[in-house]
């Protein structure tokens, strides 16, 4: 790693903890309902015994953080130091991503925008499994890269990372299959073989969807709201037909790539329309300009599978969950950033030299 990379990370990382830690002075540390499942998994895990809320198993990795922190004496404020850190690391990872689908500085720029961006950095205040699995995408994303690039012992980080980010959230699950054919496309194995086992990788993770898509969870929590639980509107259950129904599917996905929930104020919806006009329209160009790249392919398909989740599974009414793969767009949006803005004194030249 060179000089000017080393120099890069350690501004980016120490920006990232100093902005979080700026906003948990003037905020605080935030609960949603959700909050008291999670704590009271924690209690259970910590006293030995049977989860008594609901899908306490699906976050078991959320609950077994809050039970160290409470073990450790750090409570509430040890979790949000976890996912603090959590997020400097993410902003490590988007910096080596963003460089090298599109240079040094389009790393910068993809990092430098997820640390500042406050519909993301708000969720690093919540007691909540959002933050860390936010963070964990890019993180995975970068770790099954390097993987396919070093083989070896990095398989085991990618697979811890991947097994983490699942323990977190259960979209993260979608993963693993998708880090599995991405390492068969890149071994050195025979057409034949890559095919076979890919097939097989495929179908399993399609049964997996459909048993998925049937399940009925994640919907609003039911536990009771205490002092400074705040009731976000939080996704909800619906029906299998609804999950399947073709004319309502792509409409969930529109509505969660508008991010524009009934619950922002006029001056939240004026920022995420600006936002949104600028990121969307450079991602595209990003993603068609190093579409031959394995990474960018990477990226592209964990983007469409948190969307199909999104079509499949929940009614989402918060936006949040755009922002899972939201950090993939700015590495996109970056590349294609730096590009033009490297085209353009060429441009410029050529303009000069044909008006002579």
């Amino acid at each position: 790693m060179m000089r000017e990379d080393r120099l890069a990370l350690r501004c980016l990382g120490a920006g990232s903890l100093a902005f979080n830690l700026s906003l948990l002075a003037i905020v605080g540390v935030r609960r949603g309902l959700d909050t008291v499942r999670y704590m009271a998994s924690a209690s259970d895990l910590l006293a030995g015994r049977p989860f008594r809320a609901q899908n306490g198993w699906i976050y078991f990795g959320y609950n077994s953080l809050i039970a160290v922190s409470n073990a450790a004496g750090a409570g509430e404020l040890g979790v949000i130091g976890f996912q603090f850190l959590a997020a400097a690391c993410a902003t490590l990872a988007l910096y080596d991503l963003g460089r090298q689908l599109g240079g040094r500085l389009a790393g910068v720029l993809a990092a430098a925008f997820f640390v500042i961006d406050y519909d993301i950095a708000r969720w690093h205040l919540y007691l909540l499994t959002d933050s860390l699995y936010i963070s964990l995408v890019p993180i995975a994303v970068w770790a099954v890269h390097w993987a396919a690039e070093r083989r070896g012992g990095a398989y085991v980080l990618a697979g811890t990372v991947l097994g983490t980010t699942a323990l977190i959230r259960p979209n993260g699950w979608l993963l693993i299959p998708i880090a599995v054919v991405y390492w068969i496309a890149r071994s050195p194995f025979s057409g034949r073989a890559k095919r076979a086992v890919g097939a097989g990788v495929v179908l399993l993770c399609v049964g997996s969807a459909a048993a998925f898509a049937a399940m009925q969870f994640g919907g609003t929590s039911a536990a009771p709201a205490q002092e400074g639980s705040e009731p976000l509107p939080f996704a909800q259950v619906m029906t299998l037909r609804e999950r399947l129904d073709p004319a309502q599917m792509p409409v969930r996905v529109f509505k969660e790539l508008s991010h524009v929930q009934p619950s922002f104020s006029r001056r939240h919806v004026v920022m995420v329309f600006a936002m949104l006009a600028v990121v969307y329209p450079l991602a595209v160009i990003g993603f068609v300009r190093s579409r031959e790249q394995p990474l960018a392919r990477l990226l592209a398909v964990i983007i469409a599978g948190h969307l199909a989740v999104v079509a499949i599974t929940f009614s989402d009414h918060d936006g949040r969950y755009l922002l899972y793969f939201f950090p993939l767009l700015l590495v996109y949006a970056a590349s294609a950033a730096v590009s033009l803005r490297r085209k353009r004194p060429a441009l410029t030249l050529e303009s000069a030299s044909g008006s002579r």
